[in-house]
């Protein structure tokens, strides 16, 4: 009997193959959609990491010029830690120098006319309470050079307070480089996330700088503003 034949064979089939509802509030997977987005870096995250660890905020982003800044970043530092020991040993060495062979009453016997003088008040002050002050006031101003032992001893105290002052000049200049490699990095981070696709800025995103950057002084300031125009 042919329609009974038939009957078994598709009750047969509906058994061996299940049906799987398909829920049409969930679409079908594409072969092409992407499982794996690129993670969102926050553009604000970096440019900070980059003001705290010049190149933290590269890496963060996945560029690898942030080894770069890190780099300058530790020579800086090294740079700085080399000169200023250096200057500071000079330092001690024509204290030590000047305390051996400036004497300050062999100056005032040497110049009565200077006893309780504005002159002789102002070393004293200077020798009790600004020992930078007097170091140097001894070595330079014409004043004070009858306390010296001998002219050649002057010149050579004078030399080794020179040397000091130029390893501590390079110390400040190795900070100050410091400084702008941190600015550089922190601005440039900006640049490159703005570049990005996944930063998302957008072509009307303007980004207005205003810096003032004077390594040393208490009034330094760095800032920025973003703004985005109306489509």
């Amino acid at each position: 009997m042919p329609q009974e034949i038939l009957l078994a064979q598709r009750a047969i089939a509906d058994s061996v193959t299940p049906h799987t509802p398909l829920d049409p509030g969930v679409p079908a997977a594409s072969p092409t959609e992407e499982t794996n987005p690129k993670l969102h870096r926050s553009v604000g995250k970096a440019f900070l990491m980059n003001l705290a660890i010049p190149g933290a905020g590269h890496l963060y982003a996945g560029e690898k010029r942030g080894f770069v800044h890190l780099g300058l970043e530790g020579m800086a530092w090294a740079a700085y830690l080399y000169y200023h020991d250096r200057g500071k040993a000079k330092e001690k060495e024509f204290e030590t120098y000047a305390d051996g062979h400036w004497d300050y009453t062999r100056w005032i016997q040497s110049n009565p006319q200077y006893q309780n003088s504005p002159e002789d008040s102002l070393i004293i002050y200077f020798r009790d309470h600004n020992r930078q002050q007097y170091y140097e006031d001894i070595g330079k101003i014409s004043t004070y050079w009858d306390g010296w032992d001998t002219q050649d001893n002057r010149n050579f105290y004078r030399g080794i307070r020179a040397r000091s002052n130029n390893f501590l000049k390079n110390a400040h200049t190795a900070v100050a480089g410091a400084f702008v490699n941190r600015i550089v990095s922190a601005v440039d981070i900006l640049r490159v996330m703005k570049n990005k696709s996944h930063a998302a800025l957008g072509e009307q995103t303007k980004i207005r700088f205003n810096m003032r950057t004077k390594p040393f002084a208490r009034d330094n300031a760095f800032g920025f503003v973003v703004t985005r125009g109306l489509d």
